[in-house]
């Protein structure tokens, strides 16, 4: 389990989850304050996200403590990272007015701007998780959408709520095959929608 802090020189620290022991501190990536973190798939790489003016991006082999890659995030703030499942070296941020998609590089990263064209509106986007195959995510918006990616480029959108999509989260099952579970601050209850695979 890992948690950011906020201040001049914020740490983030990494937490045994069943004794509450720190097992890890991550110190000299990030002014201001740490506002989102995410393991990668196998749990041995984290990525973080800094409260600076470039939300910068740091990923981190966190059992030794180093840095292994960094680069600017973005000017507006990011609300999330996650790390792609079927991929070690991909992520994606979201943000106000923004989602990037980034392929670590060495020490550094490329990104790519999603690419809405006439499939829907450019609007904040709160939230994201990844589908049940190789380049598929989804992200909810601020505008009560959840908006399905297919790479870089959006695939579709779907009315989620009248307000805000602020939590995605996702279950694979055989039968099932992907449900996105989201929530709204309007109302305390959760929609369930499925969305084809």
């Amino acid at each position: 389990m890992a948690s950011g802090q906020v201040g001049r020189d914020p740490p983030t620290h990494i937490w045994d989850a069943v004794t509450m022991e720190t097992v890890s501190i991550l110190s000299g990536g990030h002014e201001r304050g740490v506002c989102a973190v995410a393991f990668s798939t196998d749990g041995k790489r984290l990525a973080t996200v800094g409260l600076d003016n470039d939300h910068s991006i740091v990923v981190w082999g966190w059992k030794k403590g180093e840095k292994l890659a960094s680069a600017r995030g973005h000017k507006d703030k990011i609300f999330m990272i996650s790390w792609d499942p079927f991929a070690t070296d991909k992520l994606v941020t979201v943000g106000i007015k923004h989602i990037k998609f980034w392929t670590q590089v060495g020490g550094g990263f490329t990104s790519k701007r999603g690419v809405f064209g006439k499939k829907g509106a450019q609007t904040t986007m709160l939230c994201v998780e990844y589908g049940g195959m190789a380049g598929r995510s989804f992200t909810g918006g601020a505008n009560g959408l959840v908006y399905h990616w297919e790479g870089s480029s959006l695939a579709g959108t779907v009315k989620g709520h009248t307000g805000p999509v602020f939590a995605l989260s996702k279950v694979d099952k055989v039968r099932l095959r992907l449900f996105i579970i989201t929530l709204c601050t309007i109302s305390i209850s959760c929609t369930i929608g499925q969305l084809r695979n």
